[in-house]
Order: structure tokens, then C-alpha cells, then sequence
């Protein structure tokens, strides 16, 4: 499973993305990814992805997703 950091427009992590599935920094389930769209767990939109880009519902560029962390050993 790839697992990518979710950060805002000044480059702080605030988020992980595992698979299709958002955690907060906690380890909580924050929302999912279904296509391009993010939605939270009350399953309404939340933000949109476009390449490595975070969007917000209107189409601005609100953070973007960093390379991809690979798995370590507690992951196997």
C-alpha cells in the first residue's frame, strides 16, 4: 500500500494518504479518496485531487501530496 503526506501550502504535513484511505496525523480515519475526489467520513466532497495537487471545491490550490513514503518493516 503507498502511503503519501498530505501537505498545505507552506509545506506542513497535516495528513496521510494510505491507499484510498485519509488519516490525521494521529493515525485516525480522516476521509477517503474515491477518483479524483476526497471526501470526509460524513461522505460530503471535501477537496479535489489533480495530479499532486490539493484543491479546495472551487478549483484552488490548497496543499499537494509529497512522493510516496516507502513501506517499513512494521508494515510488512
Amino acid at each position: 500500500m503507498t502511503k503519501r503526506g498530505m501537505y498545505d501550502r507552506d509545506g506542513e504535513l497535516f495528513a496521510m494518504l494510505d491507499g484510498d484511505h485519509i488519516y490525521d496525523l494521529d493515525g485516525n480515519p480522516a476521509g477517503d479518496v474515491r477518483g479524483r475526489i476526497v471526501y470526509d467520513l460524513g461522505g460530503e466532497r471535501h477537496w479535489l485531487i489533480d495530479g499532486d495537487a490539493l484543491l479546495d471545491l472551487r478549483g484552488n490550490v490548497i496543499g499537494y501530496l509529497g512522493e510516496a513514503v516507502p513501506p517499513d518493516e512494521s508494515d510488512l
